[in-house]
């Protein structure tokens, strides 16, 4: 099985659509059959924070449903403190560079957002 990596840096925001897009490749290649994981770090972190269901409400849910279909994430911890982000939804995990090394180490595929 192709395992793909998503590095997400950007934040969840209506003027900048990397967040979105990068939920959506996810879901493009869950459907190819590909593990996909997905890697939060910086203001990618705020795609779990609650206060932006305004502006990107769409992508919050499908972000939840991938999770429900075998999306792996991981956060970056440093990124989570910033962002004072304490509560993870489930299937999410707290993660490092060092597992981000790993992760890249072992992806097929690789997107940078």
């Amino acid at each position: 099985m192709i395992t793909a990596l998503i590095v997400l840096h950007s934040s969840i925001a209506e003027e900048n659509p990397r967040a979105d897009t990068a939920i959506r490749l996810a879901g493009a290649m869950l459907a190819e059959d590909k593990a996909v994981r997905l890697f939060l770090v910086g203001d990618g972190v705020t795609l779990l924070g609650t206060d932006n269901l305004a502006g990107g409400a769409a992508t919050l849910g499908l972000f939840r449903e991938l999770l429900d279909l075998g999306l792996e994430v991981q956060c970056c911890g440093s990124s989570l403190k910033r962002h004072g982000i304490t509560i993870l939804p489930t299937g999410v995990q707290s993660g490092s560079m060092k597992s981000l090394s790993a992760w890249i180490s072992a992806a097929d595929e690789l997107a940078y957002f």
